[in-house]
């Protein structure tokens, strides 16, 4: 991407980057869990590391302030929602 910080992002290309950051951390995610041994391999532990990384992500953002922490957690909760009720579900026959 080639936008300065004076140029505004058209939605194409926030979204473009969107799906490549989100891709590199799914991709980074499955490499991590696929070299764990078998019985470490689970949900649980997916959940687990997910909800270390995004309190690790919100807490650098806002070290000193807690609401500030907890709204952005609201945010990408209801930005999450929001993507999973878009996702095509299959239509059963």
């Amino acid at each position: 991407m080639n936008a300065t910080q004076n140029d505004a992002l058209t939605a194409e290309e926030y979204t473009k980057a969107m799906n490549f950051v989100g891709q590199n951390l799914l991709s980074a995610l499955q490499k991590s869990v696929e070299q764990l041994p078998n019985p470490l391999r689970s949900r649980q532990l997916v959940a687990q590391a997910l909800s270390a990384f995004l309190t690790n992500t919100i807490y650098k953002q806002y070290p000193d302030n807690q609401d500030a922490c907890e709204y952005m957690l609201d945010e990408i909760t209801k930005l999450v929602k929001a993507q999973l009720k878009s996702i095509p579900q299959p239509q059963n026959a």
